[in-house]
Parts: structure tokens; sequence; C-alpha cells
């Protein structure tokens, strides 16, 4: 087992938003609470936490109460202590705990936790909070395994609008069939059996995909390894019922701000989120609908548009409201003494919007973590790599381009041959003249001589390109394994692969060496583990 890392600078997929922030922080220091490399940073926003409390007792007694459901409660308690602090991180509920990042994400949370109790010298709790009140139903019912997706379709959606939160959902029978597929395509182990019966239990019908989710990731991280928290609950709403009631009155202010700062950030970066009026939904029993202010009231865009005058605003209540991706955030850290969040790449970018609406909200901002960003190297690819000289950051670019730097632009096989062609020629001029002054009858032979040379240095060439094809074809085949282990469908092996398939082939292993070996990024790193 071996760890390296690699520097982000020159990574596909990553904006120059995210580049920036992990190599040249002071850059975008004006979008952000502090920089997440520097201790003091950490140190102000606990100061400014410590000034602006929240309802612990609250807090608390819902996340014990969600938090023994899924078996894993003690944790929560330290979160009572008026000094304690959270580093936070989340994702939506993907089906059989998502892609590997997730697992990344709260691994980061867990490590940066122990980090920040030790120099803040005060309790650090990590916190995983579990996004299941999205509407978007594809983003979480996919599990992508090389090349093939495998999609939960046991829930249609609905001819207008959207079947609402996918938390809240239950899974059915059509579970068992993606079971059955996944089972059957992943490598036939002696682990298979166990992870199903373990990691990923919980994934059964009658389970939401909150609840199996949020079993699935207790299990990997081991019990009390991190705080889990359903912001769907009916008495975190009500927590945050002051901050939904300001938003839908004082819109014009956020929506002013979110423009403002997006059009600075714009002038040299990106604006990550697209900005409009309005950061709330409306919920009902089978949909969630964007509220967009219009004059007098609120309106809802779909076949049962419904209109809410501004007079009746106060009469909304706090369970029927959800926050969109501008006001998740807010309402997170409304709850949550947070002193970090622990961001994705896109994450980071759009945290570079917010500060100016955490002033409004009255919260703390808290410092914005890259996430550890990882690959995993499998023991025969690393041999691969290591016979062909292949890197990671090779692997990055088209398989003809790197077929073309190895073979085509290396290889001097038809030049050599070219220049003995060349030789013979040249030996039979300089022959032939000496042999027909002995006997001018001599000059046919000399023409049949040459005409045999080349026929059998003709016969060496074809072998000898014969041999190289295979040996192209050999080698393409290895660049081609190396590069879909590294980059499936081209893309971050973290963004697209699922730590399940790593559990079946290596069983629990595998997540002992990603925990031992995952590192805070202080310094802007991909990091790479070759799997033993």
């Amino acid at each position: 087992m071996t760890h390296n890392s690699i520097p982000y600078m020159g990574m596909k997929g990553l904006s120059h938003l995210f580049l920036t922030y992990t190599s040249n922080y002071s850059q975008l220091a004006n979008y952000y609470a502090g920089d997440w490399r520097d201790e003091q940073s950490f140190q102000d926003v606990a100061q400014r936490i410590t000034h602006n409390p929240i309802n612990r007792p609250a807090l608390v007694e819902v996340l014990l109460r969600q938090n023994a459901r899924w078996n894993n409660t003690d944790l929560a308690k330290e979160l009572l202590a008026p000094d304690s602090l959270a580093v936070v991180t989340g994702q939506q509920v993907g089906i059989f705990g998502g892609p590997l990042y997730t697992l990344y994400k709260a691994m980061t949370a867990v490590r940066l936790s122990k980090h920040l109790s030790h120099i803040l010298s005060r309790p650090v709790v990590p916190v995983f909070w579990l996004e299941g009140g999205d509407h978007d139903l594809d983003e979480v019912r996919h599990l992508n395994l090389f090349g093939r997706k495998y999609w939960y379709e046991g829930h249609q959606f609905p001819s207008n609008g959207n079947l609402g939160r996918v938390g809240s959902l239950i899974f059915n029978e059509h579970l068992d069939k993606v079971k059955s597929e996944i089972r059957k395509d992943l490598p036939q182990t002696e682990f298979v059996e166990k992870i199903f019966e373990t990691y990923y239990s919980a994934y059964r019908q009658g389970e939401t995909f909150t609840d199996a989710f949020a079993h699935t990731l207790r299990v990997l991280l081991g019990r009390d390894s991190i705080v889990l928290i359903n912001p769907e609950d009916d008495q975190l709403k009500e927590l945050v019922a002051p901050l939904f009631l300001r938003e839908l009155s004082d819109y014009e202010t956020t929506y002013s701000m979110l423009k403002a700062t997006s059009h600075e950030l714009e002038k040299e970066f990106h604006a990550q989120v697209h900005v409009s009026p309005g950061n709330l939904f409306l919920l009902s029993e089978s949909s969630r609908e964007a509220l967009h202010p219009v004059d007098h009231g609120y309106q809802t865009r779909h076949a049962n548009a419904k209109f809410i005058p501004f007079d009746d605003i106060q009469s909304i209540r706090s369970n029927k409201l959800s926050p969109n991706v501008v006001m998740r955030p807010l309402v997170q850290d409304s709850l949550l003494p947070t002193v970090a969040y622990v961001a994705g790449p896109s994450e980071v970018a759009y945290f570079a919007q917010l500060n100016q609406l955490y002033a409004w909200a009255k919260r703390p901002m808290p410092v914005i973590f890259p996430r550890a960003s990882l690959t995993l190297i499998e023991p025969r690819v690393q041999n691969l790599m290591n016979r062909n000289h292949l890197t990671v950051t090779e692997l990055a670019s088209d398989v003809p381009d790197l077929m073309r730097q190895r073979v085509l632009e290396g290889s001097g096989l038809s030049e050599a041959f070219q220049n003995a062609s060349e030789s013979l020629q040249e030996c039979a001029n300089e022959l032939q003249p000496s042999v027909v002054n002995i006997d001018v009858t001599l000059h046919p032979t000399v023409e049949a001589t040459l005409r045999q040379w080349m026929k059998e240095l003709s016969k060496l060439q074809l072998r000898a390109e014969r041999a190289e094809r295979k040996h192209h074809q050999q080698l393409q085949s290895q660049i081609e394994l190396c590069k879909q282990a590294i980059y499936p469908s081209g893309n971050l092996q973290e963004r697209e692969l699922p730590v399940l398939y790593y559990l079946a082939k290596y069983g629990d292993s595998v997540l002992e060496q990603i925990r031992s070996n995952l590192q805070l990024d202080f310094e802007g790193q991909h990091q790479l583990l070759t799997l033993s």
C-alpha cells in the first residue's frame, strides 16, 4: 500500500475558482470567513459562535431521537456543552450510499473534528447533513459501476410537478431487482454476501431513502463516529421558522445581495448558483414547488399553481417550507454551531456567493474546508501503470492521444526499414559497376539480387509490423484498462464509483485502508492510494 498526491492545478474538471481557493486563497478572501489553512480562522469563527448562541437543548433533543433510529446515539450529547462546536458536511441521500466522495466528505469531517478539538481546546463534533429534502429523484436513484448505470425505478414521475422530498420516498419491490442486477455484475468474491448483509442491509422494501442512507453511512463509518441529522424534522423546521419568514418578507434584500456578490465574482471567476428572487419551496404531501415572488404575493409554478398573498405569509407553517441551495447553508448554521463546513469543489464555489447572506441572517459563516479528494488504485492497475510508465495525470488524456505519444511518435520502426532499403539500393549501385566491368552478362543477376534483398527485407518488415501491432494492441488494452479504473466514464473515480465495488472486491480492509490513509489536505493536493 502506497500513498501519494498530485496538485489540483492542472487536473481536469475543476473550476478556476476552486483551483484559486486551494492554491491562492488571498485572491478570494473577501468572499469567505477565513483561510482554511490558518488556525486563526477557526479561532475567529469559534469566537463569533460563542457570541451567537443556538438553542442547544432543542437541537440535541431532536438529534438524540433521530440518531437512536440509526443506533447512533451517544455523540450528539456533546453538543449540549455550551462551548462545543460542529464540523458539518452533507450530501444527497444517494442509493447505496452514493459515490465515493460522499464517504470521503464524512471521513474528512471526522478527521477535521479531531484536529480542531486539539487546536481549539474544546469539543468539536462531526455532523452529517442528510439532504433528503430535494425533489430531484434522478440525483439519488442510480448507481454507477464501470460504464453501466443501475436505476431504481420504483416511483413514476407525475405528468406535472414532482414526487416531493426524495428522502421520504419508500423503497418498493423494484429495489430487489436493482440489488439482484448489481450483485450479478459485481466481482464474485467471498465478500459480496457479507457486505449486503451488513453495510447495505437497510436497502430493502419499506425503508425510506433517508433511513437506508443513514444506516449505511453509520455502519461504514462506525457507530458514534459522526452525528447524523435529518433537517426535514418538524421540530427542526420550527427552530428555523423565523429565518424562513424573514426570507419570505425580505426576499428583495437577499436577492439584491446575491446579485451584487455574483456580479462581482463573475468579473474573474464564476457564479456557481443561478440567482433569482425567492429561496424557498412550498411542500405538500406529494410535491415540492418553488415559491416565486409576484405582485402582492408568491406563486408556485405547476398545473395546480397556488397563489399566496403577502398578508398570508405568517400563516404558512414552517414544516411546509423547504430551503433551496442558497438558503440551506443558512438553515444549517442557524441550527448548528458550525465552525467549519467540509465542501466539495462545487460547494466551495457556491459558498463564495453567500457571505453577505450570513450577515443578513445574523449567523457566523463557517470556514469552508475542501474535502479530501482521493483516487484508489488497485494493485493490478498500479502494476500496469508501472510497467508502461503511466501516471494518474497522463491517464486524464484521451487514449488515442496517449497511444500517439507512446507509439506513433516514439516508434522508429518505419524509419529503420526505410533506411535499410536505401542502404541496400546504395550497396547494389556501388556493386553493379565492378561486377558488370568483369562480366557484362552479370548485370541482370545484380538486379535480381537486389530484388531478392528487397523481397526478404519486405518480409521482415511485415513480420516486425505485425509484432508491433500486437504490442500496440496490448499496450492500448492496458492503457484503456488503467484509464477506466482511474477515470471511469472520463470522470474522477470518486464522482462515479461507489465504495460498494471496492468492498465487494477487497472486503472490510478497504475501509480501514481509506480511513487510515486519508489525510486532511492543507496544500491543495489530490491524494492517491494504492490498495493492498
